[in-house]
């Protein structure tokens, strides 16, 4: 037996979505006036993940800054992402559902979702004031995107050696990361 498609409600902007969206049992992203359903991630998306959260909380333990995963939402124009890594140093209300100030946002690429975050993704991002710096990483070949205010969002490859994270006075060498 085939179960039956969800139906998903005509919500006209971000705060309707919001409203909708925190009383479901799934996750979804708004982007450019639409719902999209988020999926799981693959073992190497996950792990990617909690290796990058992982090292920087422990380099920013003890600093205003706090690092969130993907269970915490980001509002950038008029879209809502869920997305992978978030480093913010403004204080966040335990009650807040919403990282209203990024300092540092990564994204774990996968098929499926590499395009959107390189154009859409990237696109909204860059329009918030607070962001700094904006973070591409593959997860199935060694190759890190960095894409920074303060170079006017042009685009770092980084295919060997290591990234710096200047938002956050961080270093990876990208051999402790793809393990």
């Amino acid at each position: 037996m085939q179960a039956a498609a969800k139906i998903l409600p005509d919500v006209s902007d971000a705060d309707a979505f919001l409203a909708w969206e925190n009383q479901q049992d799934t996750r979804h992203e708004w982007i450019d006036g639409r719902i999209v359903a988020m999926t799981g991630g693959t073992f190497a998306h996950a792990r990617l993940i909690v290796a990058l959260a992982a090292r920087l909380y422990h380099h920013l333990r003890g600093t205003p800054c706090t690092v969130l995963t993907s269970d915490f939402k980001v509002q950038a124009a008029q879209d809502v992402f869920y997305p992978d890594v978030v480093v913010t140093c403004d204080p966040q209300d335990d009650q807040d559902l919403i990282c209203k100030n990024p300092k540092l946002i990564i994204e774990v690429l996968s098929n499926s979702t590499a395009q959107k975050d390189r154009q859409n993704k990237r696109l909204a991002y860059q329009q918030m004031a607070s962001l700094e710096e904006y973070v591409l990483v593959a997860q199935e070949v060694r190759h890190i995107e960095v894409y920074r205010r303060a170079e006017q969002w042009q685009r770092v490859i980084l295919i060997g050696g290591a990234v710096e994270l200047r938002s956050v006075d961080f270093s990876l060498d990208l051999d402790e990361l793809y393990i």
